[in-house]
């Protein structure tokens, strides 16, 4: 789902397989992709080894909120509190279908947004994401009930910013239950930023100490269960702006990300923007319209 690699519009680098910046923030967010998004992790990726010690106490830092209850039961997963309900689901409905349909798609997003990069072909090798990553010792069984994986295009709008979405589709509602619990944990979250931080080193257009920090988000109510987590790196100005000088401080550049479990479907969603977030309003409104349709 959701990591990582950054560059100056004029460069083709990308951050987490998504595109460049550009010399403001309102140019970067007609022409960046997805900063820190799962694509980066894909089979090329060195990332950090996923925790392979006893699952350790749920995070009481990390956000996870749950919709509004449906006629179900609750309770919790690895620290993360959820909500088991009746999903719209079609009964044999194949998981690459279901994949396809909890995409990020034009119509959830506001006036104004173009594609800046397209989704992979079909066919495309599977990319890796925390799920299969940053998960603890279950990752080999948890990976293989994944029936299928997909990833939206990129886009953007000046003064908004980036935004992209990738899929898992597990076996079963419990199992992406699972593994929504288990990205609640702070060697999961600690993981999670291992491989945003992998991404960036490798990227030859940008300075090599540049590193940056995750922590726990606002998660907006939408789903079953849903955590969110924000990456913020400082950028040497000189890597996002060509004509700045040695002197100019760093440009701020924030990635949130969101996964949303509906069903048997876990979706991780980023909103990416240069020196300011997304305002929570227009999160929420994209996350509320995708979800909408998983």
């Amino acid at each position: 789902m959701g990591v990582l690699c950054l560059g100056a519009a004029a460069l083709a680098a990308t951050w987490g397989g998504n595109g460049a910046l550009h010399r403001t923030s309102a140019e970067a967010a007609g022409s960046v992709r997805s900063a820190a998004h799962s694509d980066a992790l894909g089979p090329g990726a060195d990332p950090t080894s996923p925790d392979t010690g006893p699952a350790p106490a749920a995070d009481p830092s990390s956000t996870v909120t749950t919709a509004p209850p449906s006629p179900t039961t609750t309770g919790k997963v690895g620290g993360a509190t959820t909500t088991t309900t009746t999903t719209t689901t079609r009964p044999g409905e194949a998981p690459a279908v279901l994949a396809k349909r909890a995409l990020l798609a034009p119509t959830d997003l506001p006036a104004g947004f173009t594609v800046t990069s397209p989704a992979p072909p079909d066919g495309a090798a599977p990319p890796d994401s925390p799920f299969d990553r940053c998960v603890g010792p279950d990752a080999g069984s948890l990976t293989a009930a994944i029936g299928a994986r997909a990833r939206s295009a990129t886009f953007a709008k000046p003064d908004i910013g980036t935004v992209s979405s990738s899929v898992a589709v597990f076996d079963q509602p419990a199992t992406a239950e699972k593994v929504l619990g288990l990205m609640t944990i702070s060697s999961a979250r600690t993981c999670f930023e291992g491989l945003i931080n992998a991404r960036l080193a490798r990227n030859p257009h940008l300075s090599q100490d540049v590193r940056g920090s995750l922590g726990p988000a606002p998660s907006p109510s939408v789903g079953e269960g849903a955590l969110a987590y924000r990456f913020e790196v400082r950028l040497p100005a000189e890597d996002v702006d060509r004509n700045a000088g040695p002197d100019d401080p760093p440009v701020r550049y924030i990635a949130d990300f969101v996964f949303v479990r509906k069903g048997r479907t876990l979706v991780l969603a980023e909103f990416d923007n240069l020196r300011q977030p997304w305002l929570d309003t227009a999160l929420q409104g994209v996350a509320s319209a995708l979800v909408a349709h998983v």
